[in-house]
């Protein structure tokens, strides 16, 4: 009986099979950076949301007299021209939602002032995301996020 020789190397199968595992590994790191990313340019539109609200609500407080008389009563068809502080203040906060958020837009209420209560205004923010939608959402669909924050004055 004739001896068999001892086998070397690799089969071209063991390197097919070796190659597949490592390209769905390498694929699997590819969608976890994207899905990074993505989550990444969400966390930063709702901290620009956050720090816009917190700069009208500043601004509110520095200008209590009129806030509490409604004059920061605002929606984003609300004309915000004007010469008081109030306006100009309105005016700058849309124009940096507008400038900051994609589609950007605001809503300030605030119910008409009575010493015997504390003055909470509501500040609504909302914005578009692309990366918001499932994974059916065609590209360049856009959903809606928001903000809702309420505060004392």
């Amino acid at each position: 009986m004739p001896m068999k020789k001892q086998q070397r190397g690799f089969t071209l199968l063991e390197v097919m099979v070796a190659v597949f595992v490592l390209a769905l590994g390498l694929l699997g790191m590819a969608h976890l950076q994207v899905t990074t990313l993505k989550s990444n340019q969400t966390a930063g539109l709702e901290s620009q949301a956050n720090i816009l609200a917190s700069d009208i609500l500043d601004r509110m407080r520095s200008n209590k007299k009129a806030a509490y008389t409604g004059a920061y009563n605002y929606t984003s068809t609300t004309d915000v021209s004007g010469t008081s502080i109030s306006a100009k203040d309105l005016a700058n906060w849309s124009a940096l939602m507008k400038n900051n958020l994609p589609s950007g837009s605001g809503e300030i209420t605030c119910p008409a002032y009575d010493s015997s209560k504390v003055f909470i205004c509501k500040i609504t923010i909302s914005w578009s995301d692309k990366q918001l939608g499932d994974e059916n959402t065609n590209y360049g669909d856009y959903d809606t996020s928001a903000l809702l924050l309420e505060s004392a004055i």
